[in-house]
C-alpha cells in the first residue's frame, strides 16, 4: 500500500481520509471588498492522482468530483528580499514528481473584517451552506507565484479559461477554480486560477527614485503575464489548447484584464477576454504613482535615497504601512494600481481610445444592475428612500436639479416598478460601472479587430431578503455553476454556457439563450440576464444614459 501526504493529512489507497482545506476566493474592489473564504472537501472515492509534465518538472494532482485538480504549481520563483519590486524569474526545476495537492501561499494581504451580512453572502458565493464549504486559514507569503488547474482529463485539446481574481489590486487569490468541477465537466473546458503579487508588493512605482525599480509599479501585472506564459508552455499537458485561451475576471480581476489588454508583452498569450464589472479606463500616471510611493517612504521614516531599504523591511510591516490613512482620492483609485511607466505599459490604457494591443481580441463586457448595494450598507437610509430623498441624493451627487427632474422622469417611465431606493442603486451603477462598460465597448469597436458582446446582470438575488438586489459580483458564482437558490439554476446555465461558448469559439450564443448579436453603436444590443426573464434589449436606458454621460465620475463602480 502506497501512502502519500496531502496537506499534512494522510491519503491511502487513493482515498482522501480527512479534509484538505483549499481556501479563499475573493471578489470585490478596493474600497469595500466582498470576500468569500471557503474550504473544499476532497471526499471519499477519489481515484489515484494523475501526473502531468510541465517544463519545470512533473506534478501529481488529485481527482475530485470527477475532475482532476492540481494545486499550488509554481510559475515563478520567490519574490522575497532581493526579488521584491522586481520582475519575477522562472521557478527552479525539480526532480521526481511534485505533489500538487495543496494550494500554495496567497499573496501578502490584509483581509477586511467580515460584515454582519457575511454568512448570507458566503452561502450565495459558495452555492451551498456550511456543510459543503468551510472557512479556513491559509498561509500567505511573498513566495506566492503559484497557480491551480482543474481539468476533466489530461488528454484532449479543450478551451482554456484563466480566472483572474478580484479584490481590487489589494487582496484575493485564485483558489476558486478548484471548486469548479461542475463547470469543467458540463462545458468541457480547462480552468486555471492564479496568485500574484498585490498591493504594495505588486503595484508600488519606485522608478522615480531608482532605475533599478523601473518595472516595480507593474510587477503584479507582469506576474499575470508570466502565468499566461506558463499556460502557453504547459497547458497542453493538462488537456488544454494553448491556442484557445480566454481570460476572465470580476471587479479587480476585470480591471487587471482591462490593463493586460494594453500591455504589449501580453499580446498573443490570450485570445478572448471577459470583463465583469471591471472596465478600468485609465491607470495611474507616473506622477500619481510616485506621490503614493513618496508617502509610503515617509510613513516608514525613509528618504528617497533610502529606497533600497524597502527590500529589507519585514513584509508585515511594509504591508501595514501601505494602508491608507484617509479616504482614497476616488473609488477608481483602488489604492495601489498599475502605472503608465513607459515600459510594460507604454501609454494610457483605454483613455482616450482603445489600446492597439487589444485589436483582434474579442470581448464580453458587462456589469451588475445594483453594484453599490454591497458597498453602501453602512448607510441604511439608502434602502428606504422616498421620492424627495432620491431627488436630494442625485442633486448632491452633482447632477443639476433640472437635469435630475428629467432623469427621474425617464427612469420612472422605463422602470415603473422600481422604488426610489431601487432607482438610486440603478442610477448609481448606470453612472459608473455601466457608463464605463459602454465607453470601453465603444472604444474597442472603434479600434477594430474582434467582436464585442455587452451584458447587464439584473436578477434581484434573495440574499439578505432581497436587500442587495443584483449586487456587485453576483453573477460570478453563477458563471462558475455555483447555485445557492434553485430559481437561479437556469440563469446559471445561461451565463456559464455563454462564457464557455465564447471561450470555445468567440460567440457567447447557445441554445439556452436568446440570440445575442455582437455589439454595435447603432443598436447597442445588451443581453440582460435575469432569472426567468433573460432577454436581449437594444440600447437599454438610452435617454437616461445620455443625461448621465454629461456628468461623468472617476469611479470604477
Amino acid at each position: 500500500m502506497r501512502k502519500q501526504e496531502m496537506s499534512g493529512e494522510r491519503r491511502t489507497q487513493g482515498t482522501i481520509t480527512r479534509r484538505t482545506v483549499l481556501q479563499t476566493a475573493v471578489i470585490g474592489s478596493g474600497i469595500a471588498l466582498l470576500s468569500n473564504r471557503f474550504g473544499l472537501r476532497f471526499a471519499a472515492a477519489a481515484s489515484d492522482p494523475l501526473v502531468a509534465e510541465t517544463q519545470d518538472g512533473k506534478v501529481r494532482g488529485v481527482e475530485f468530483n470527477g475532475v482532476t485538480c492540481f494545486a499550488g504549481i509554481p510559475y515563478g520563483a520567490s519574490t522575497e528580499g532581493p526579488g521584491r519590486f522586481l520582475p519575477s524569474s522562472r521557478p527552479k526545476p525539480w526532480a521526481g514528481i511534485r505533489e500538487a495537492t495543496s494550494p500554495g501561499p496567497r499573496a501578502m494581504q490584509i483581509m477586511p473584517p467580515p460584515s454582519p451580512a457575511w454568512n448570507a453572502v458566503d452561502k450565495y458565493f459558495t452555492g451551498g451552506g456550511p456543510n459543503i464549504f468551510e472557512r479556513a486559514n491559509e498561509k500567505q507569503s511573498e513566495d506566492c507565484l503559484v497557480l491551480n488547474v482543474a481539468t476533466a482529463s489530461l488528454r484532449g485539446k479543450r478551451p482554456v479559461m484563466v480566472y483572474i481574481h478580484g479584490g481590487g489590486f489589494a487582496i484575493g487569490n485564485g483558489i476558486w477554480v478548484l471548486g469548479a468541477s461542475k463547470l469543467v465537466q458540463e462545458e468541457e473546458v480547462v480552468i486555471v486560477g492564479l496568485n500574484h503579487r498585490l498591493n504594495v508588493f505588486g503595484y508600488t512605482y519606485l522608478g522615480g527614485f531608482s532605475e533599478k525599480y523601473a518595472d516595480s509599479g507593474n510587477v503584479g501585472q507582469m506576474d499575470l503575464i508570466a502565468a499566461l506564459e506558463w499556460v502557453r508552455a504547459n497547458i497542453a499537458s493538462f488537456g488544454g489548447d494553448p491556442h484557445n485561451v480566454t481570460i476572465f475576471g470580476e471587479s479587480g480581476g476585470g480591471a487587471k484584464i482591462s490593463t493586460l489588454l494594453a500591455m504589449p508583452r501580453a499580446t498573443g498569450l490570450f485570445h478572448r477576454a471577459i470583463i465583469e464589472s471591471g472596465s478600468l479606463l485609465r491607470v495611474s500616471t507616473q506622477d500619481e504613482a510616485t506621490k503614493r510611493a513618496s508617502e509610503l517612504l515617509k510613513t516608514l521614516g525613509l528618504s528617497e535615497r533610502q529606497v533600497d531599504e524597502l527590500q529589507k523591511i519585514p513584509a508585515e510591516k511594509l504591508l501595514a504601512a501601505n494602508l491608507p490613512s484617509g479616504p482614497l482620492p476616488s473609488i477608481r483609485g483602488l489604492g495601489a494600481q498599475p502605472v503608465v511607466d513607459g515600459r510594460s505599459i507604454p501609454q494610457q490604457t483605454w483613455t482616450p481610445v482603445a489600446p492597439k494591443t487589444a485589436a483582434g481580441v474579442s470581448m464580453i463586457i458587462g456589469n451588475c444592475k445594483d453594484e453599490s448595494t454591497m458597498f453602501l450598507g453602512w448607510d441604511q437610509s439608502l434602502f428606504t428612500l422616498d421620492e424627495p430623498g432620491l431627488r436630494e441624493r442625485e442633486v448632491k451627487a452633482g447632477i443639476p436639479e433640472l437635469e435630475v427632474d428629467k432623469l427621474l422622469a425617464l427612469y420612472h417611465r422605463d422602470y415603473p416598478k422600481d422604488s426610489p431606493s431601487d432607482l438610486y442603486f440603478r442610477i448609481s451603477a448606470d453612472r459608473t460601472a455601466r457608463a464605463n462598460v459602454m465607453a470601453q465597448a465603444d472604444r474597442k469597436l472603434a479600434g477594430g479587430g474582434g467582436n464585442v458582446y455587452v451584458y447587464n446582470f439584473a436578477w434581484n438575488t434573495p440574499v439578505l431578503d432581497g436587500r442587495l438586489r443584483a449586487f456587485h459580483a453576483s453573477e460570478l458564482p453563477l458563471a462558475f455553476r455555483k447555485v445557492a437558490y434553485p430559481e437561479s439554476e437556469e440563469l446559471s446555465r445561461q451565463i456559464a454556457g455563454a462564457w464557455a461558448s465564447f471561450a470555445r469559439n468567440g460567440d457567447p450564443g447557445h441554445k439556452g439563450l436568446p440570440n445575442w448579436p455582437a455589439y454595435s453603436t447603432t443598436d447597442r444590443p445588451t443581453m440582460v440576464f435575469d432569472a426567468g426573464n433573460t432577454q436581449l434589449i437594444n440600447n437599454p436606458a438610452k435617454e437616461e444614459l445620455a443625461i448621465l454621460q454629461k456628468y461623468p465620475t472617476d469611479s470604477l463602480l
